[in-house]
């Protein structure tokens, strides 16, 4: 470069860079703190003397991406004019200002930013890294000494500061192995985790740098894969983002050469597991020495365990495996992770890697032996996550379950789910722990919630999968016949009880009737209904409540009392005697008459008011025009013609429907009723600008979208199941395409899971003399084309 660069100069080079698609990763950001110098040398070719311009942080080690802040310090002396360090420094900023290209820059003497950066965490960390870039290098060298000397003085301090704000860091932005959308920075298992490791390690304090088992290096080639991905974020958004979106992620993957987002994001998973692993236990151990736990002149000592296992100690907090352990007992491997399980001491690097060498594959069935220690690991609570983690950071639980390879870092990518799949898997196992006791076979239990899953990631259904593959999986466990076909029907069965007691009429007798002949006997619901709330726990937080907790329970318990003989005999319910103020004031003359009360986390609306075509779907308009979400809904009618329409809303407490600011609901209702208020007109903006805010993915697979009739559900409907997804007022317009098909609601259940909506309508239509009747089969063609017309948009399409 020649001359001084202008704004113009610098973006159309930056932009030059940034375009090549054959640099990635961290060549690319070598790149461009190359680039950055060399604007930086011209830029300040002529600094005064005993001036000097200096790199910090990230670009200081020689790395940018695309959209990272440029870092510098402009240094000046303690006498220098007010008027010439602007003067200075404006002539330095401009330019690059001009361009676009984001600088974060500051000025300071070298006293100024060493007293500044021996009280802030970020400034300390972010001088212990400097290069200069023009001017005076002893100034540099200045910070360089000094920045270090002040973080040594106080090695304590430092090391408590940067331990508070990772664990913030943590809490904040989450996992990155797990997240549908990770922070690649900031997250846990992020950039930041080893940048964090290099500035503990320069505290100098005793012992710290001993505590990276393995060296830094094991994380070097997982920071290149997050590396390259936050690169490649950068360039697609064209803006300083560290969160990989989950609408970037194909994109991403297409620039970096792979096969699809799904290698992606398992891509990104492993490399993040392996920088939590490496952080984790090096800060585990750091929180040792701070807290004197570890003592100078003792490391290294072996403490025998309680119940002796031949070759395996207790080295500085750590379960340790020595070569002369018995490497030819099948299930050593378990015997030593349940110790460290049960007693909350972690695996040491060097017990996983003589573990690693020593143990041979299984060969055969299982030995009871083996079992039992394998299922006393699964029983040890939430320890089992972060133990069977740690075996399999060295291969170790594959080798006895080939299977979870399948699973292992997998990303879900929707964002019902909180965690990958084996991480869910190993959730669900730990939260079968508070269930133990209220089952027959736990040890079944914790398999069941081991296996669940370890379908998902194959091209078919998961749960199909996951049944040939359990059915292999078992009997080399060395369970009997009929225990793997218990097993096997909690794979099978996994879903039952909670999608039933979501979408299906628990008040009609062949709900009960239908799920018992699945489930078999009393034993294997207890187990379905132990595994159904720890998988949905371990789901995330959108999956489990306790209004669903007591839909499961009353599914439960009617299911029960059907397989020990005793069905449920339908409770005969008065509607007249149930709703007499209601019909009393309809008869009296009023058009419509509402009523609300709580139960639980639910508020109940009843509308009652003369029966009329579309009465359903008016009343799930007004409440989707107040933003209300609608869980349930039952529909009655009395013999002289006055309907009841009862919904079940969710409410939260912070933010009450609006019936209870001022019968606002109320108002409209009666409104909509009587013809005086157009609920089409009143959604059709807020709908619109909604379908916008909906665009977002939120799932890496699209949307389901079917229909599906069944007459078996129940003895007196027609059960309608519509998938579809997500989108304002999906009740509403699907219950006005069943009203204009003279179709009769008597029930509803509505569910939402991630990004589609599960909606279950039992229905009627009215005879040709009066009486009802379920729909004719031939009905069900045009009817599954008018709903899924009503809610599914073509792409790129606007409101309604």
């Amino acid at each position: 470069m020649t001359g001084v660069p202008d704004g113009q100069t610098i973006s159309r080079g930056r932009s030059e860079l940034v375009a090549r698609a054959d640099v990635t990763g961290p060549p690319l950001t070598a790149l461009l703190a190359g680039q950055a110098d060399g604007w930086f040398a011209d830029l300040a070719a002529a600094l005064p003397p005993g001036w000097a311009l200096m790199a910090t942080g990230g670009y200081a080690r020689g790395g940018l991406c695309p959209g990272s802040d440029i870092d510098v310090v402009l240094l000046h002396p303690k006498k220098a004019a007010p008027n010439a360090v602007q003067a200075v420094a404006e002539a330095l900023w401009y330019p690059l200002w001009d361009s676009g290209v984001k600088l974060s820059p500051s000025v300071h003497t070298p006293a100024s930013l060493l007293a500044l950066a021996a009280g802030d965490l970020v400034t300390a960390t972010s001088i212990l890294a400097v290069r200069v870039l023009a001017g005076d290098p002893g100034l540099v060298n200045q910070i360089s000494e000094g920045g270090l000397r002040q973080w040594r003085t106080r090695p304590q301090r430092w090391l408590a500061r940067l331990r508070e704000a990772t664990e913030e860091r943590w809490e904040r932005c989450g996992d990155v192995s797990s997240l549908l959308e990770p922070d690649l920075k900031d997250g846990r298992g992020g950039l930041r985790d080893h940048d964090g490791i290099g500035w503990a390690v320069a505290t100098g304090l005793a012992g710290v740098p001993a505590c990276l088992d393995g060296g830094r290096q094991d994380s070097v080639v997982p920071i290149d894969t997050l590396i390259a991905a936050r690169c490649e974020v950068h360039r697609i958004t064209s803006r300083n983002g560290n969160v990989l979106l989950l609408q970037d992620q194909d994109a991403v993957a297409d620039a970096l050469g792979l096969a699809d987002a799904d290698a992606l994001m398992f891509g990104v998973s492993s490399a993040a597991r392996s920088i939590d692993w490496v952080s984790g236990r090096f800060w585990r151990r750091v929180d040792r020495i701070v807290h004197g736990q570890h003592r100078a002149g003792r490391a290294g000592t072996a403490t025998p365990l309680a119940n002796p296992i031949r070759g395996v100690t207790v080295v500085d907090g750590e379960i340790d495996v020595t070569p002369d352990a018995d490497f030819t007992d099948q299930a050593l491997t378990f015997r030593v992770a349940d110790v460290a399980a049960r007693t909350g001491t972690p695996l040491s690097r060097t017990g996983l890697l003589t573990l690693a060498a020593g143990v041979a594959d299984p060969v055969g069935p299982w030995t009871e032996r083996t079992r039992r220690a394998f299922v006393s690991v699964l029983g040890a609570g939430d320890a089992v996550v972060a133990t069977i983690e740690a075996l399999e950071h060295h291969d170790l639980f594959t080798r006895f379950l080939p299977e979870w390879g399948h699973v292992r870092s997998r990303p879900q990518r929707n964002a019902f789910h909180v965690f990958n799949v084996d991480r869910h898997l190993l959730r669900t196992v730990a939260n079968a722990q508070r269930f133990l006791r209220d089952v027959s076979r736990p040890d079944l239990l914790l398999v069941g919630a081991l296996l669940h899953d370890i379908g998902k990631g194959y091209p078919d259904d998961h749960t199909a999968v996951g049944i040939e593959l359990v059915e292999r999986i078992v009997p080399r466990m060395g369970f009997r016949p009929e225990d793997g076909d218990v097993i096997r029907s909690l794979v099978e069965h996994h879903l039952l009880l909670s999608e039933t007691a979501t979408r299906r009429d628990l008040s009609d007798p062949r709900t009960a009737a239908n799920v018992a002949a699945a489930v078999g006997d009393d034993s294997r619901l207890r187990l379905l209904r132990a595994l159904t709330e720890a998988d949905s726990i371990a789901t995330g937080p959108a999956a489990w409540s306790s209004w669903k907790r007591s839909l499961v329970d009353a599914l439960t318990e009617a299911v029960s009392d059907e397989l020990r003989g005793r069905p449920a005999v339908p409770e005969t319910v008065d509607n007249e005697l149930r709703f007499a103020d209601l019909l009393a004031r309809v008869r009296a003359g009023e058009s419509t008459c509402t009523d609300h009360d709580r139960e639980g986390e639910s508020d109940r609306v009843t509308v009652a008011a003369v029966d009329a075509p579309g009465l359903f779907a008016k009343v799930a308009g007004t409440l989707a025009l107040h933003r209300i979400d609608v869980f349930g809904a039952e529909a009655w009618t009395s013999t002289d013609g006055i309907a009841v329409e009862q919904f079940q809303l969710l409410v939260d407490d912070a933010d009450p429907p609006s019936f209870a600011r001022g019968g606002l609901v109320d108002r409209d209702l009666a409104e909509a009723i009587a013809g005086r208020l157009d609920i089409d007109a009143r959604l059709r903006s807020r709908i619109g600008r909604a379908r916008r805010a909906y665009r977002r993915a939120v799932s890496a697979a699209p949307p389901v979208t079917e229909v599906r009739f069944s007459n078996d559900a129940s003895d007196a409907t027609t059960m309608i199941d519509v998938r579809v997804p997500d989108a304002p007022a999906v009740l509403y317009q699907l219950s006005a395409v069943l009203a204009a098909n003279g179709v009769d609601i008597r029930a509803a259940k509505v569910a939402t899971l991630g990004h589609e909506v599960v909606d279950v309508f039992y229905v009627q239509r009215a005879g040709d003399r009066g009486d009802v009747r379920r729909l004719d089969p031939a009905e069900h063609e045009h009817l599954r084309t008018a709903l899924i017309a009503a809610v599914v948009r073509p792409e790129g399409s606007g409101g309604d």
